[in-house]
């Protein structure tokens, strides 16, 4: 039997509001800040690379070096009791992971220059960087959403990119932002600063950067 739509959709709406934490917590890990970085890497450096295959190369070697050591740092530190969860729930625990995380990309962009990556690879690096350090140093004063900042970022790179079709990925950020604040991990005054942080720094880093490497 066929239910109408009315009951379908009500049915539907009970389901997701029963299950609204689980749901918000899926949509943390699945897109969250390590995830997005690695996807809006290396469909940028797909995108504007002079020979494609060669950076998705380099990306295969770089990409671990960049996100394993810190994200093993940061479970070392959950696994002692220093820090909740991966996430970093509370600002005063923030400093020490994130101070280790930016130096230890800073020592990835001195290697990237050493071996002569290729110029896409290195900007996308910078980006990362620049998004990490202001983002650590507000955190320093105040609670910011890195997850909010960076789906942010990336649905800012994506539309500049790959034109205002793909206008959709915008649908993203509210939806990350929500799920930070269902698990009452930021304040709706924590997300919107961290979107319009991450937006405002993927638009004048891919202008700046990204466009020259066109």
């Amino acid at each position: 039997m066929v239910l109408p739509f009315g009951t379908t959709a009500k049915r539907s709406l009970s389901l997701i509001r029963d299950n609204d934490e689980a749901i918000a917590r899926w949509v943390s890990h699945v897109i969250s800040p390590h995830v997005i970085g690695i996807v809006i890497l290396t469909a940028m450096s797909y995108q504007y690379s002079a020979n494609p295959w060669d950076t998705v190369a380099w990306l295969v070697v770089l990409l671990p070096l960049i996100v394993v050591p810190p994200f093993a740092y940061v479970l070392w530190l959950v696994h002692k009791g220093s820090l909740e969860d991966i996430y970093m729930p509370r600002r005063e625990t923030r400093a020490r992971p994130l101070g280790v995380m930016l130096g230890w990309l800073l020592v990835c962009w001195g290697l990237v220059k050493l071996w002569h990556a290729p110029a896409i690879v290195e900007a996308l690096l910078v980006i990362t960087i620049v998004l990490t350090g202001v983002l650590s140093l507000v955190t320093l004063f105040w609670k910011i959403s890195f997850h909010g900042a960076t789906i942010s970022a990336a649905a800012t790179a994506v539309m500049m990119m790959a034109g205002s079709w793909t206008w959709p990925v915008v649908l993203l950020v509210p939806l990350v932002g929500w799920s930070r604040i269902r698990l009452l991990r930021h304040t709706p005054r924590q997300v919107i600063y961290g979107s319009v942080v991450g937006a405002t720094i993927g638009l004048i880093v891919v202008q700046a950067i990204i466009m020259r490497l066109q």
